[in-house]
């Protein structure tokens, strides 16, 4: 169910110079994306530049497959310490900051590990190993920050910051993938991974100097104490946690929500991989090339978030999915019109640029979705089934790329998922009850 935005408490000793999250909506843009992208900025590296890297040394789609889910895993289990950061908190310094700082310090050094890595084309698993505690430690800071979010965003904020959120883990994916990517093809495994490095401790500055609210301690040994809000007051027992929300996820909106991304991000997984292969060894573009597109793609994936954002704040949540969907069947179908004509690599990056905008503008809304469908006294535990739901659909789509490449022509499989679009996007302008706020603006 939908909640309100709770009223903070400022500490009066608190100077009125300083600002923090609850008070300002430009901190709360600059800190929410600084956070989106340090987690996209290692996932773009693992599942775009290391998957084309493979591909052009020569692996096997299923050793690919087998990579990426790895790297992909602990996003669709992050329901599994999503209760620990709902319940246990650090409150001096907020209800969700220290759970984030302390996520994008594990994110840090296992990046820092990468780095150790003298051979990681021979050591494969020590390589996917790695990609796994960097995603471990990303989704860790998702699932704190998803919480945050729901907490200090107002609900006129929503679509506009999903817009800002999704756009900046979407710029932190092409430039780890197609920016690492290029890095990597020119100076070596080593060098990438310093500068993504570099770039993490840049992205993680803005939760060691921004508070969540007036009054919080900045880091633990400083002074300050917890500003106190509604949620701190509406403790629920574990048991009665649970049962609010297994009802909340099963209810009929949620249900229906989950179902469009799930099976979203099923398709974008098991593409991901058969794309990243079929371009690289079929249709004559090199590793850093074809990694590139996430370049191309970042600006249409940002222009569809920020329109989708807005335009669900002001007319709704189902219609802007649904038309969403209907753009990215649409882009589906027509290349695989266009297959006989895929040695040109202009279809590709008409094809990149397109899909770009229907899936910023459909993610955007879905989270926008979940979000007005979160309880406050469970919000990090509620928002992280839904995502961890769409993860675990990217997961299994990944895994089985490999299986579907052995049966199936990638045209005939790009048939398939503009079919799947279609439908969905039927499905989505039918309902009614796809989210509280479809009916309001």
């Amino acid at each position: 169910m939908a909640f309100a935005s709770p009223t903070y408490a400022a500490s009066p000793s608190q100077p009125e110079v300083v600002r923090s999250l609850s008070d300002s909506s430009a901190l709360r843009f600059v800190n929410f994306g600084a956070i989106y992208f340090a987690q996209g900025l290692p996932m773009g590296f693992a599942v775009l530049a290391v998957p084309a890297w493979l591909a052009e040394v020569g692996m096997s789609t299923s050793t690919i497959g087998a990579v990426s889910a790895t790297t992909m895993l602990p996003w669709a289990f992050k329901v599994v310490w999503a209760p620990l950061v709902d319940r246990l908190k650090y409150r001096a310094m907020g209800r969700f900051r220290a759970w984030i700082l302390g996520a994008q310090m594990g994110l840090i050094t296992s990046t820092a590990a990468l780095i150790s890595l003298r051979s990681p084309l021979t050591h494969i698993h020590a390589l996917a190993g790695v990609l796994f505690a960097q995603a471990l430690f990303a989704s860790m800071s998702d699932v704190a920050g998803d919480g945050l979010a729901i907490e200090v965003i107002p609900d006129s904020e929503r679509g506009l910051a999903n817009a800002v959120m999704s756009g900046s883990q979407a710029a932190g994916n092409a430039i780890g993938g197609a920016g690492l990517s290029a890095v990597l093809a020119m100076a070596g495994f080593r060098v990438a991974a310093g500068l993504s490095l570099l770039l993490l401790c840049i992205a993680c500055l803005p939760t060691v100097l921004l508070r969540e609210r007036l009054g919080e301690r900045l880091l633990p040994w400083m002074s300050g104490a917890p500003a106190l809000i509604e949620a701190d007051r509406a403790w629920l027992p574990l048991a009665g946690s649970v049962r609010l929300l297994v009802r909340s996820v099963l209810a009929r909106p949620s249900v229906r929500a989950l179902a469009v991304w799930t099976v979203a991000y099923f398709l974008s997984g098991c593409f991901g991989v058969l794309m990243t292969v079929g371009a690289v060894r079929n249709h004559g573009f090199r590793q850093a090339e074809y990694a590139s597109l996430g370049v191309l793609a970042l600006g249409t994936h940002l222009m569809g978030a920020f329109v989708g954002g807005r335009l669900a704040d002001r007319k709704g949540r189902a219609p802007v999915l649904a038309g969403a969907l209907v753009l990215g069947a649409a882009t589906w179908a027509g290349f695989a019109l266009l297959s006989p004509y895929w040695s040109d690599k202009g279809v590709w990056v008409v094809q990149a640029l397109v899909w770009g905008a229907a899936s910023g503008a459909m993610l955007t809304v879905l989270t926008a979705v979940f979000m007005d469908l979160a309880d406050a006294r469970f919000a990090a535990t509620q928002f992280a089934v839904c995502m961890a739901l769409g993860n675990l659909g990217s997961v299994l789509g990944r895994a089985s790329a490999g299986v579907l490449e052995a049966r199936f022509e990638l045209p005939q499989l790009v048939v398939g998922a503009a079919a799947a679009f279609a439908v969905l996007a039927v499905w989505t302008f039918r309902s009614s009850a796809i989210s509280a706020r479809s009916r309001t603006t």
